[in-house]
């Protein structure tokens, strides 16, 4: 017996939700840093300040400062996405729900762009604009990614295969991340495996 015509289009919505759970579901581990089932203000401040800490940067420079902005920024665009509870504090299911509920890419361009941008910056030690894979590792390595698992990322997402990764790369991976519905699409390892 067939399946009825509409059913394995169903399936592959299905998958295809669940692929988009499961990548916002690991981006909320990864910003919630004390582990508390919520994020909030505190989380994305704190990462900045492994960013900041891991590279080196001195506190007081420009970069360091735009990273705290940047990360600033982040926690202000997720709050007008997701539902803030009373406490200031954003749990799982609501941060997924709201990236579900409206992240498009424009609106993943406007949360995203700034702290990529400061990230970029900070770990672009020779000033070119772009980051080599010594660089991205570094950067990676202070967020707590394996330098193997980095190189890894830094190569899926160097589309031109340069050994440089731009902003625009960079840029088109993050909303890939956050919006496509592609199982291979290159931007879904961004943050690592989801």
């Amino acid at each position: 017996m067939s399946e009825a015509p509409g059913i394995p289009r169903i399936k592959e919505f299905v998958m295809s939700q669940d692929l988009l759970r499961r990548k916002y579901e690991h981006r909320f581990d990864l910003l919630d840093s004390d582990r508390d089932g919520y994020i909030e203000e505190e989380d994305f401040t704190e990462l900045g300040s492994r960013v900041i800490r891991g590279l080196g940067e001195p506190v007081t420079s420009p970069k360091s400062h735009a990273v705290r902005e940047s990360k600033a920024h982040y926690w202000r665009s997720v709050t007008e996405l997701a539902r803030v509870d009373g406490a200031g504090r954003i749990s799982k299911q609501a941060f997924v729900a709201g990236l579900a509920e409206s992240a498009s890419p424009q609106q993943v361009t406007a949360m995203v762009r700034p702290a990529i941008e400061a990230d970029l910056a900070i770990a672009d030690r020779d000033n070119d604009g772009m980051v080599d894979v010594e660089e991205f590792k570094s950067l990676y390595q202070a967020l707590g990614v394996p330098s193997t698992e980095a190189e890894e990322i830094f190569r899926e997402l160097d589309r031109n295969a340069d050994g440089e990764l731009t902003l625009e790369e960079w840029l088109a991976a993050a909303i890939e991340f956050f919006t496509s519905t592609d199982h291979n699409a290159p931007g879904n390892r961004i943050l690592g495996k989801a």
